[in-house]
């Protein structure tokens, strides 16, 4: 394995060099130092030599391999690699179809490539990169909040059929969130109240406000179960799609009692759409 950085404090951009031309990394390191890249640590490694492993942390990896062993290549890489991976390859509209559908972050013809066209590639892969993986922390915390709630949490369309629903709707009610999913609300609420929630929902739809009532859910063992709900509307694309809403059981109300909750159960995602 081959190193070089262009500056001698900690590195901004860490970049991992898989090659089978015995030429390419003189060619690449020369069209990186004429890029606009000022502070980057770069590593070369023989693909093969890279199926034992790989060394330290990567931003971005540069994989130069053709014909059928570039699509191995990349798989491996893949595995072994967390950060994307950009394939240099010949000017083949095959091997870059290829490279794309197997998970390459770009393709780049290594006939045609330039410091400029590098540099843009290597910034747009590790944007995403940092993008994709701060999006993914954000879901792993937001999902744990919501399953560790002991507040209801559910989505449902404009018709009011749920769509989604949290765990804690099987302590509440008995049901599991499997039986809820594609249930409408009027059979889960209090039938004294149906005429509130459409109303309700009406009356969102037209000031486009988030709004509170306090009604009753009926348990699967028919117990009424009084709670305060709020809720607010979800758009795509600026139109309201459906509901998301939170339901929290008032002070002094037993829920419904059952044994521990199952793990694997369909529960609410991201309203976010």
């Amino acid at each position: 394995m081959e190193s070089c950085s262009n500056k001698a404090s900690e590195p901004d951009l860490r970049i991992l060099l898989v090659y089978e031309s015995l030429d390419i990394p003189n060619e690449i390191e020369k069209t990186l130092l004429n890029s606009n890249f000022e502070n980057f640590h770069f590593e070369c490694l023989s693909v093969q030599l890279h199926s034992g492993g790989t060394p330290g942390k990567h931003d971005i990896c540069l994989l130069e391999s053709t014909g059928d062993s570039a699509i191995q290549h990349l798989l491996r890489l893949k595995a072994l690699l967390n950060c994307p991976i950009l394939v240099l390859t010949r000017d083949s509209g095959t091997e870059v179809l290829n490279a794309l559908r197997y998970g390459a972050a770009d393709c780049l013809i290594r006939g045609r490539l330039n410091a400029a066209e590098l540099e843009e590639s290597i910034c747009a892969a590790v944007e995403n990169a940092r993008v994709l993986q701060s999006l993914d922390q954000y879901e792993r915390w937001y999902l744990s909040l919501i399953e560790h709630s002991n507040d209801l949490i559910f989505t449902q369309d404009l018709e009011g059929n749920i769509s989604s629903i949290s765990q804690v709707v099987e302590k509440l009610t008995g049901f599991t969130p499997d039986e809820m999913v594609d249930m409408n609300f009027r059979q889960f609420i209090a039938p004294e109240y149906s005429d509130l929630l459409w109303k309700n929902m009406i009356r969102m739809l037209e000031d486009r406000q988030p709004s509170t009532i306090e009604l009753a859910i009926v348990s699967k063992n028919r117990n009424r179960i009084r709670v305060r709900m709020t809720a607010h509307l979800v758009y795509r694309h600026g139109a309201p799609t459906g509901i998301q809403g939170v339901m929290r059981v008032l002070t002094g109300h037993q829920p419904w009692a059952s044994s521990a909750m199952p793990s694997n159960k369909r529960s609410i995602s991201s309203s976010v759409v």
